[in-house]
């Protein structure tokens, strides 16, 4: 002490000590021993650096992996992926390189979900992946590139036979997952009768999306086999699909025994006025939906009236109905507004 030059601090030795631990933190990631109240110090600065794999298994403080995820170029938004900033940043990093699925392992505890959007499906090692990871609730793929032209977009970018034999097994593995998102992937019917060995094998997804996709109405009566009367799926999206009327009867029979669904997209389908009455007719006597979005259906005057019909029933629960961009006349709309405005007085609000 008697050497410093004047006005330098000696290093007492518990900062000599912290000062080396996060010098060689990388190399020698010991911190097991360090007290809570300096564990914090510690851990606020390390290098943002080091190797994410041993990062991922050997830091724990959550103000650290805030900065990592201010770090990152394209943001991450903790409510989205997840609640926790390590689960945020694990679930983004096993995104961003699943080629690197050897550590894993080390951190799986922190995964719940992940999503792929814009990647050749080809190359995600789905079921490896799922089989690593035992608390997996949801998982989305995407296909399609946008900006891309459609026929190399479709022929790089879609679900082909092996993917689809991968999903399905990869469904089978967890018995969390409760959500699967498959969009813009090229989807048909053959595609789909694979991934359906996956679901119902499944049996616990409670919310499905296949969004623009190929599905016709043979893909929907596959569907339909999972809305069956001890069925838990609550929320199906067939958005911009191949679906027309015989698609609606098929929905439509299956409703009429379901009790779980609480929301259906069909929006940008080719139901018209004959499959818009076949599906509506299984919410006449009793239905658990409260949301259906029917938008751009080529709907009439026969769906407007047996839609009126449910909203004055006595067991209609729907609150949110869309169905703009349909070929309904003014007096269609003047018959669903009064049966929506007689429906306040005893089921609540209605969305119209």
């Amino acid at each position: 002490r008697e050497h410093l030059p004047a006005g330098v601090m000696a290093e007492s030795l518990v900062q000599k000590c912290t000062r080396i631990l996060i010098e060689h933190f990388e190399s020698q990631p010991q911190h097991e021993d360090v007290p809570a109240w300096l564990l914090r110090h510690l851990t606020g600065n390390i290098s943002l650096e080091i190797d994410t794999l041993k990062a991922l298994t050997h830091v724990f403080d959550d103000e650290y992996w805030k900065r990592r995820c201010d770090e990152l170029s394209c943001g991450v938004c903790l409510h989205q992926w997840g609640l926790t900033w390590k689960q945020c940043f694990a679930e983004h990093f096993i995104c961003q390189g699943t080629q690197s699925l050897l550590g894993v392992k080390d951190f799986q505890d922190y995964i719940f979900s992940f999503s792929f959007k814009a990647l050749g499906l080809s190359a995600v090692k789905l079921n490896s992946l799922c089989s690593m990871l035992p608390n997996l609730t949801r998982v989305e793929l995407s296909g399609v590139q946008s900006g891309l032209p459609t026929e190399y977009a479709l022929k790089h970018f879609s679900l082909k036979l092996a993917d689809a034999r991968s999903v399905a097994s990869a469904l089978s593995n967890p018995q969390c997952l409760a959500t699967l998102i498959i969009q813009s992937s090229s989807i048909n019917d053959d595609l789909l009768r694979v991934l359906m060995n996956g679901l119902v094998t499944n049996g616990g997804v409670t919310h499905l999306d296949l969004s623009h996709n190929e599905i016709t109405d043979h893909g929907v009566r596959l569907i339909c086999s999972l809305l069956g009367e001890h069925g838990v799926l609550a929320y199906l999206a067939l958005a911009d699909n191949l679906i027309q009327r015989e698609g609606g009867r098929y929905l439509g029979k299956a409703l009429c025994a379901n009790q779980s669904l609480v929301a259906l997209n069909l929006r940008l389908n080719r139901l018209k006025d004959a499959g818009g009455e076949h599906l509506l007719d299984g919410l006449l006597e009793k239905s658990s939906l409260t949301a259906i979005n029917l938008a751009a259906n080529f709907l009439g005057s026969v769906t407007a009236l047996t839609l009126s019909r449910i909203l004055l029933g006595d067991s209609s629960h729907l609150r949110e109905l869309d169905l703009s961009s349909n070929e309904l006349s003014n007096r269609d709309m003047e018959v669903l507004q009064e049966a929506a405005r007689s429906s306040l007085v005893t089921s609540g609000s209605q969305d119209l």
